[in-house]
């Protein structure tokens, strides 16, 4: 058996620490799914899996872009309370140790190099956050170490704050230079409030916005793209006339929808510098917390409302757009 010494000297089993690691993993993300609030994309997913029965998920998740299984799973427990029902994208997201430890084993790192790994998984800000929300990148993450993957042909694709993670995968500030990196992205209506100054993108990149969103800046997003593509990045805009939000929701029932409560960010702008830091845009101020930016924002740029509508025609135009963009790249 794999043995690690301790600060002490003694021998403890590596099982141990793996226990150890797996439970810290399951403490982080169990706080973080039951301290916060639904946000907008999981609401769509509990929509999603409230079908009468499995044949209705399925064709509801037909006019979504995530295959079926998360929602089935979902629909499995419709009726839980709704933080319960993260526990699923926290079982994902733990499920995703096990191939990990597999290849960290196959490629020959010791035990405390696992060690390591387990660690920085289990305690990673991002896989805490997406491995316990109601969507399905946890379980996209496990079905990603699987060898029957092309890890030279995984692109990444998100709505929303999803499009937002999308923009910046595909930027080397956030990649390690010796890892794998995806190969293409696509965002649909992201935030584009926090930007890199200085833009390093490695992949090509589209970005779908409908004409009418009032949730999501177009000229910001449009001058960022410029931005990407003046570093010498691929980067396009399509712009949908006549579409909102969400266009590519539901479209049996193209009905606006205005949420008068919802945070709007996009009259904001913060750059995130080179060396990590990040300013305001309006003012050069420096922001050395999220906590300040919050301040910040909820006191100078911050308005509320936004309008949520899905559109037949945008979301047709937009699937041959992504399935024109990903030929070459991924298919």
């Amino acid at each position: 058996m794999d043995r690690e010494r301790n600060a002490r000297g003694s021998s403890v089993p590596l099982a141990v620490w793996t226990a150890v690691g797996v439970a810290l993993a399951l403490l982080l993300r169990a706080v973080e799914a039951h301290r916060k609030s639904l946000w907008l994309d999981e609401l769509h997913s509990l929509w999603t899996a409230a079908g009468a029965n499995f044949a209705e998920v399925i064709e509801r998740v037909r006019l979504d872009f995530h295959p079926p299984l998360y929602f089935l799973l979902l629909h499995l427990v419709d009726g839980w309370d709704p933080h319960a029902q993260r526990w699923i994208s926290i079982a994902f997201s733990l499920a995703t140790l096990v191939p990990l430890l597999a290849i960290a084993r196959s490629a020959g790192l010791s035990p405390l190099a696992r060690f390591v790994v387990l660690a920085l998984f289990a305690t990673s800000p991002y896989q805490i956050l997406y491995g316990a929300e109601l969507r399905a990148y946890a379980a996209l993450g496990f079905l990603a170490t699987q060898p029957f993957v092309d890890p030279a042909r995984i692109g990444i694709m998100g709505m929303s704050r999803g499009g937002s993670v999308a923009m910046r995968a595909v930027d080397r500030h956030k990649q390690d230079e010796a890892g794998p990196r995806f190969a293409a992205a696509v965002a649909l209506y992201p935030g584009c409030v926090a930007q890199y100054r200085n833009p390093q993108p490695s992949a090509p990149l589209q970005v779908l916005i409908g004409e009418r969103d009032d949730y999501t800046d177009i000229k910001a997003c449009s001058d960022y793209l410029g931005r990407m593509r003046a570093a010498g990045g691929a980067a396009e805009l399509r712009v949908y006339p006549g579409a909102r939000h969400g266009f590519d929701g539901d479209t049996r029932n193209e009905r606006e929808f205005f949420f008068p409560q919802a945070q709007n960010l996009s009259g904001c702008l913060l750059y995130i510098e080179d060396d990590g830091s990040t300013t305001y845009g309006k003012t050069g101020e420096n922001l050395d917390s999220p906590l300040k930016a919050a301040e910040v924002m909820r006191r100078d740029c911050m308005k509320t409302g936004a309008t949520i509508a899905a559109d037949a025609g945008a979301k047709r135009r937009a699937l041959e757009d992504v399935k024109a963009f990903l030929k070459g790249k991924l298919l």
